[in-house]
């Protein structure tokens, strides 16, 4: 099953995880590039208007069998 273009999103990428900060769960990215200096604020605003960073990954939902 492929994702559609409108289902890429931090919920459905593979650098996403959630991390605990005190009471609240709040979603992280382990991307080096999202993480890196060079990854602007102006490029963020440019990402967040398609629903999705430009470095989204798909998770790999694919089931290994022994």
């Amino acid at each position: 099953m492929r994702l559609q273009e409108n289902e890429k999103s931090c919920d459905t990428c593979a650098h996403s995880y959630m991390e605990s900060e005190g009471l609240r769960l709040r979603q992280k990215c382990r991307s080096p590039e999202y993480n890196s200096p060079d990854y602007t604020s102006g490029m963020f605003m440019e990402d967040r208007e398609q629903g999705c960073c430009r470095f989204w990954s798909p998770r790999n939902t694919e089931r290994k069998t022994s």
